[in-house]
């Protein structure tokens, strides 16, 4: 990633747009020239059309984290709110309470949507909404356009659930159930802004807070499984600390007088460290024996 940020000419350029924004765009400026034409005034709603284009079309290349069991944020936003709650039934989430992190994302922001885990692509629902609610204004209105994405890894699952206004193709998605994605990947665009809710499980522990700005496929939301530094551990560590002190301790063997007394009898049978004679010096020896054969040379 740093070899192919350094190739680039100007690698604080990072927006791109779309090649369909492009040609909406393109489209809606020959709209306000012949508007325009025909009524000066109506030039600016073809104008404002075509910006609304280029906004639908705006994305930027993003440099997710190093993180195998990481989560990143789904989409540029801001978090509404963080709580426990039942996921929808759409998403098929084998945990019963989950913690959902709402965001909310304005019109002009980027429109790429982004792994939130590394893993598979368990489950996929899209359906487009009507025409009469061009605008998400709230998450549960009626007629939107929406869409559920399951994601999986190593038995861990995390869900998005999306919704955007229903006006014109304002998600698409670039994945199929059963593709292997990485983590921080576009897998697919919503146009417009619109409500992300990501579901994690109940037992992560979250590193974002109301009211922060998330940027899509790079923020950091927590981690799926921690390493041996985790709290998680410390819990293990305190749980089985606990059992241990519930557990009841072995009972102590029973000692008698009988068996003191039989253990000092046999103590008593070895001598004292001061009763024990000590070897005698070899020197002295061989001093006896020449003494004693000298006496006997002499009686001869």
């Amino acid at each position: 990633m740093s070899d192919e940020i350094e190739r680039r000419s100007m690698p604080w350029l990072n927006v791109v747009l779309d090649w369909e924004g492009v040609a909406a765009a393109a489209a809606a400026f020959l709209a306000a020239l012949l508007l325009g034409w025909i009524w000066g005034p109506l030039f600016w709603i073809g104008f404002a059309a075509m910006l609304a284009a280029l906004a639908a079309g705006r994305w930027s290349r993003r440099s997710p984290p190093d993180l195998a069991d990481g989560v990143v944020a789904p989409c540029d936003g801001i978090v509404l709110s963080i709580e426990r709650d039942e996921p929808p039934t759409a998403l098929r989430l084998s945990a019963g309470s989950v913690v959902r992190i709402r965001i909310a994302s304005s019109p002009f922001v980027t429109n790429k949507l982004y792994t939130p885990i590394a893993g598979g692509v368990d489950l996929i629902s899209l359906a487009q909404g009507e025409t009469n609610a061009p605008l998400a204004f709230r998450p549960d209105d009626d007629g939107l356009t929406r869409a559920y994405i399951t994601f999986e890894s190593a038995g861990e699952q995390a869900g998005v659930a999306l919704a955007s206004g229903g006006l014109g193709p304002r998600i698409d998605l670039a994945v199929e159930t059963g593709d292997v994605v990485r983590l921080g990947r576009a897998f697919g665009t919503r146009r417009l802004g619109g409500w992300c809710d990501l579901y994690l499980p109940a037992s992560m522990s979250v590193q974002v807070w109301p009211g922060q700005t998330l940027v899509g496929g790079e923020t950091v939301i927590g981690r799926l499984r921690a390493g041996f530094d985790d709290d998680r551990v410390i819990d293990v560590v305190e749980a089985v600390v606990a059992e241990a002190r519930r557990a009841p301790l072995a009972a102590a063997p029973v000692v008698s007088a009988d068996m003191i007394a039989e253990e000092e009898e046999i103590f008593d049978d070895y001598p004292e460290p001061d009763e024990v004679e000590a070897p005698e010096d070899p020197a002295a020896i061989f001093a006896r024996l020449r003494e004693a054969a000298r006496k006997h040379g002499e009686s001869d």
